[in-house]
């Protein structure tokens, strides 16, 4: 397992990369590049609009800052196969535009190199070598040679892939939030059965006992009123024998396997589920009739802003996080379900003690879980974290369309977004259709596609919560769950996150 690797991508601990604030800072200095590139006519930036616009094509297409910060998200997101050949080039191409004073380059090298950033060297003195300390940082790695000995894995793994050689066995089973991995395992030729776990946990009710009627009705009823609207009538017909099949598979887990693989990141909507599934595990151990591995992530090489396990291209890297996975000990079983549990507890004080406790064995979930929690009401205006960065990304734009507000909260703005699309397009919804509405819906986007096509734009009331002048709780009928956590506006008191710091309060 990982022990065979110097410089492993799956771990417990949370990687050390670009901060976000640096991330957001060489996000805007390349588009604002980009864009004078295109109006100066040059055939390189003009091909990124071309291709990477969903309007680069249309005739009489004119490119504002806006799409051209669209374009670089989608960039920033996409997966790119690095090689050290290709790395070599490009930390010459780096140094090169550092010479010349490039704002991009400068950038990335200022707020990256350690010795720049302490002053300890100058701009001035930067080689290569540190150019390529660099862009190892920029993947996650301490060392240009950690770097160089992932890609030397990666090879390795591609080779054995092209041999034949098959990763796992048909005793294995393979655990996921989604389906997105099926195909992808598959061809990294992982063999084992696969099984997606589909209850969206970061968003309604979500009680300890979820087999008990009341869990299994509130679930059910939220999940058609608030998610119905955006699946597929079948989809909807099924929420609660959905719910009951996955509880039960899981129940039902025994010597069949003779290994279970959890395969997560680091948002929160991973983390929950991890949580879910560790809960599960505690009721078979301290005997669980298999081996538990994870493979857990918050990063990949070649990947700038890390979403999640579906940006990866290469079926090597699948290969290669595989042979990396961790054994999953009795601490973290233990640790993962006692955060589920406080999860669907009604005191969120519980929760951000197992948050902030120190040498935990599974410090990601820590840091999912806070971002969790920023999910109660804020007291300068009654909104939940998501509902904050959804009208302050409006409100930078004047009016946006949903689809790209998402895109914005995904690629730039969320510390650590977790929200699928419809997720989100639900949590917007919610906004504009209150009694006292924070969006409006100004027009409609003609294209492909059914959801995210409305043009938003902040209400006078919208832009009142924003400076804090307002509170939703109060000017609307607010009725929402974070976990086992109930928020009503017509209760006396309700739990509040204050700031990072500062433990939820009851106001």
């Amino acid at each position: 397992m990982q022990n065979t690797h110097e410089a492993p991508v799956v771990s417990v601990q949370i990687s050390s990369l670009p901060s976000k604030n640096a991330t957001r800072t060489e996000l805007n200095l390349k588009a604002e590049k980009l864009l004078a590139d295109y109006n100066a006519g040059l055939s390189s930036a003009m091909e990124v609009f071309r291709t990477r616009h969903p309007a680069g094509q249309k005739e009489g297409f004119s490119p504002t800052l806006l799409d051209a910060r669209q374009v670089i998200m989608f960039t920033n997101m996409d997966g790119q196969k690095l090689s050290l050949e290709r790395l070599k080039k490009t930390a010459k191409q780096l140094l090169k535009d550092f010479k010349t004073n490039d704002p991009v380059a400068l950038h990335r090298i200022a707020s990256l190199h350690p010795k720049a950033k302490s002053g300890a060297r100058s701009l001035a003195e930067m080689s290569l070598a540190d150019i390529q300390h660099v862009l190892a940082l920029e993947n996650g790695f301490a060392s240009w040679p950690k770097l160089k000995h992932h890609l030397k894995a990666m090879e390795t793994s591609a080779r054995d892939i092209e041999a034949g050689i098959s990763f796992a066995n048909n005793k294995t089973l393979h655990i996921r939030c989604g389906s997105d991995l099926k195909e992808a395992l598959q061809d990294a030729r992982i063999e084992g059965t696969f099984m997606e776990v589909i209850n969206p946990f970061s968003m309604g009710p979500v009680l300890c006992d979820r087999l008990e009627e009341k869990s299994l009705k509130l679930r059910t009823d939220y999940m058609t009123e608030t998610l119905g609207p955006y699946i597929s009538e079948d989809r909807r017909t099924a929420i609660r024998s959905s719910l009951v099949d996955e509880e039960e598979a899981l129940l039902a887990l025994d010597t069949r396997y003779e290994e279970v693989v959890l395969w997560f990141e680091h948002d929160a909507y991973d983390q929950l589920c991890l949580a879910y599934l560790l809960h599960h595990m505690a009721r078979k151990s301290p005997n669980l009739p298999f081996r538990l591995s994870l493979v857990q992530v918050d990063r990949f090489p070649g990947i700038k802003r890390f979403i999640g396990l579906g940006q990866i291209l290469q079926p090597e890297g699948f290969a290669l996080l595989y042979q990396q996975r961790l054994s999953v000990t009795p601490p973290m079983i233990s640790f993962g379900a006692t955060m589920w549990e406080a999860f669907t507890g009604n005191d969120p004080r519980e929760l951000w003690a197992l948050i902030n406790e120190e040498k935990s064995p599974l410090p990601l979930m820590q840091k999912a879980f806070w971002r969790i929690i920023a999910e109660l009401p804020s007291p300068e205006n009654g909104l939940g974290l998501t509902e904050r960065l959804a009208l302050d990304i409006i409100a930078k734009e004047g009016s946006l369309l949903a689809r790209r507000a998402f895109l914005f909260a995904m690629a730039d703005r969320d510390p650590q977004p977790y929200h699928g699309d419809i997720m989100f397009f639900a949590i917007l919804n919610s906004l504009w259709s209150a009694e006292n509405p924070a969006l409006e819906v100004t027009g409609y986007m003609e294209g492909p596609g059914d959801h995210g096509k409305e043009i938003l734009k902040l209400t006078p009331l919208g832009e009142r919560l924003l400076q804090g002048q307002e509170n939703w709780l109060k000017v609307n009928k607010v009725d929402k769950w974070v976990g086992g956590i109930h928020i009503n506006s017509e209760k006396a008191q309700n739990w509040h996150y204050i700031e990072e710091q500062i433990e939820p309060r009851l106001l």
